[in-house]
């Protein structure tokens, strides 16, 4: 591949600019020796300089890196220098699936330009109405007027593939709103309330909003160059650096927040966030004095959290000088962590657990991804006491390989199994139970195929599969049910009682007693209709690894009990009657060795369906109606056919 025309590299604002990369050669790995401050703890590595992380609300992780380039070559001539550059080009840039267990999943690529020591990929992740999306690459004018496949994009991030739903590069290319280098690099990106995504561009020193549903990409802001020492070549010579908008988030009253990273020379002191009027455009300073803002979140508490890249001097940048702020109005902000190797993202779980990628610029592999726990209740130090624009001072976190081993139980008491899906059958094995059971006869209902789900503890989902030849055998929205049921069963069972969905039919109905349950976790949409549609049911299913949530109120979920008694998780099963798939799923875990049900509501004290309602009511208060399709009969006999295993 050959690039047409020249391509300014040096140019580039590609965030982790080359003046960086060339500068910490030999310092990423150093060591971060403090003897106090709060520590860290790595629950990720092995990535490729990660710009991104996304947190979502059932609390799984993804994290998006700029690659390592490609066997592809693009060669083009500086003008600055006269000197030809070749860049590796190829799709290793990585968009990684972060499970709980740390188990990372390679879910798609984008493309990866590799130019010397300066690297360009994806740069951040949103979930927006139940779909993932990324922001990837960069591209100038001066290389040629059409850029390479995905490139200068908002992608649909999928399994397996990813999809351009916008391109920011023709908007630059026909307006070029801020009138100098006509470049496009989309970075930060936030879900906006009225549905869009709204994106800064890094390269165009723009604020977008792009509509995923048609691809329209309007402008919002632009925003105006900061002052400089120096003359820059790219402004007409203007004693300014570009702005360089990093971040983009929204407040909780809808407030369009954006950090900017202003360009060489980095001077300390020169970044800072702004707000931005969506309707008039109009920008104003928020928060000043700030230095070299990667990324802006807005935390579960609702104040503003920015990330510091580093400090850079005449003399290059300074070691472990990142920082994550709690930004305030004007010069309150205030420096929460420090020491940190080049982070370049945030993000935070409910509970206020901060997520951080460092060494956002190293050697290939050394990216990691480290916890804070408790992030959002640290004090913090005013930037005056621990000012974030010179070398910290003050005790740095340190984070660390290891968790504190749990103490060990009384070997009199009851150990029970950590949580996770390791205490669970695999893919294989579920799939081949459920298969035989369907096949077997004596199920009553329709004799369909079925869908079934299993999930840890937690709720984490950790094999769904299909008893049919294609997914299309099967009701395709079984699947989902198949997971709340499986959620459910988790969710309303105990150590020593065992509650199935069929149990909590009843309860749920206006007057009784669980009223509204059925409403009280909903399905994760961004769980439940991510990924390929291809995946489905097989051991790469998007929703394993995630918490799908839903309840379920009818037959086909049954909590899951080891052979010490140990409640393990729960499987769902869903494809047929509501009736005949309590029925299968009540064979599957037999056939598993998981159904030591320690007690239930049932008249044989387990966890069997129920079928007492007459004249609208139950008379066990647990009851639900019948399917008429011969399985009253079945169902009564599967707790001497099929018999719960015994507690010892």
């Amino acid at each position: 591949m050959k690039l047409e025309n020249s391509y300014n590299w040096n140019r580039r604002l590609v965030i982790l600019a080359l003046v960086v990369a060339l500068s910490v050669v030999g310092l990423v790995g150093s060591a971060m020796a403090q003897e106090d401050g709060n520590t860290g703890v790595i629950v990720a590595e092995g990535f490729n300089s990660p710009q991104g992380i996304l947190v979502t609300r059932n609390g799984s992780l993804w994290v998006i890196d700029s690659g390592v380039g490609g066997i592809n070559e693009a060669s083009a001539m500086d003008p600055n220098t006269g000197e030809v550059v070749t860049a590796k080009v190829g799709n290793t840039s990585r968009v990684m699936q972060v499970q709980p267990n740390g188990t990372q999943t390679e879910i798609s690529t984008l493309p990866s330009v590799v130019a010397g020591t300066d690297t360009t990929g994806g740069a951040r992740l949103v979930i927006l109405n139940g779909v993932l999306y990324a922001t990837s690459g960069v591209w100038v004018q001066a290389a040629r007027d059409e850029p390479l496949p995905n490139t200068a994009s908002i992608l649909e991030v999928r399994q397996g593939d990813v999809k351009e739903i916008a391109q920011t590069w023709q908007l630059e290319m026909d307006e070029n709103p801020d009138g100098f280098v006509v470049e496009s690099h989309p970075f930060g990106m936030a879900a906006g309330p009225d549905g869009l995504l709204y994106v800064a561009d890094a390269g165009a020193n723009t604020l977008l909003s792009v509509d995923p549903g048609t691809g329209a990409v309007e402008l919002v802001a632009v925003f105006d160059g900061v002052a400089s020492p120096l003359p820059n070549p790219g402004r007409g010579g203007a004693l300014e650096s570009d702005p360089v908008p990093t971040g983009v988030t929204f407040g909780e009253d809808g407030t369009i927040y954006v950090s900017l990273l202003p360009g060489f020379p980095f001077l300390p002191g020169a970044s800072k966030v702004v707000t931005v009027d969506p309707d008039s455009g109009e920008v104003a300073d928020f928060a000043t004095g700030l230095t070299m803002l990667t990324d802006l979140r807005t935390g579960p508490d609702g104040e503003l959290y920015a990330v510091q890249l580093g400090v850079f001097t005449d003399q290059g940048p300074i070691p472990d000088s990142g920082a994550i702020l709690r930004i305030g109005e004007g010069e309150s902000s205030t420096v929460l962590l420090d020491g940190l190797a080049f982070p370049t993202s945030i993000d935070f779980d409910a509970d206020g657990n901060g997520y951080v990628t460092v060494n956002g610029v190293g050697a290939p592999g050394s990216g990691q991804v480290v916890r804070f726990d408790g992030l959002t209740d640290f004090e913090g130090e005013p930037m005056g006491a621990a000012d974030a624009s010179a070398p910290s001072t003050s005790a740095r976190p340190v984070p660390v390989t290891e968790v504190e081993t749990p103490a060990v139980a009384d070997e009199t008491e009851m150990e029970e199994p950590e949580n996770g899906c390791a205490n669970l059958p695999a893919h294989d094995s579920l799939t081949e139970v459920l298969a035989a059971v369907v096949e077997g006869a004596d199920n009553g209902g329709f004799g369909f195929h079925m869908w079934a789900t299993l999930v840890d503890r937690d709720g984490v989902v950790c094999a769904v599969t299909f008893s049919g030849e294609d997914r299309g055998d099967q009701w395709p929205g079984s699947r989902i049910i198949s997971g709340q049921k499986a959620n459910t069963a988790n969710a309303f069972s105990l150590p020593g009682l065992a509650l199935s969905t069929g149990n909590l039919y009843s309860a749920v109905q206006p007057g009784g007693s669980l009223f509204g349950l059925q409403e009280s976790n909903p399905v994760d949409t961004s769980v439940a209709y991510f990924g390929s549609a291809s995946n489905f049911g097989t051991e790469n299913d998007p929703m394993i690894g995630l918490r799908l949530g839903g309840v379920n109120v009818f037959g086909g979920g049954l909590a899951l009990y080891d052979a010490d008694g140990a409640l393990l998780g729960a499987v769902g099963v869903s494809g047929d009657s509501s009736c005949t798939d309590h029925i299968i799923a009540w064979k599957v875990r037999d056939a598993l060795g998981l159904d030591n049900v320690p007690d239930g509501v049932s008249a044989t004290g387990d966890d069997n369906i129920v079928f007492d309602i007459e004249d609208g009511a139950s008379a066990s208060g647990w009851g639900q109606p019948t399917c008429g399709l011969g399985e009253v009969e079945i169902a009564a006999d599967l707790p001497e056919s099929f018999p719960v295993g015994a507690n010892e």
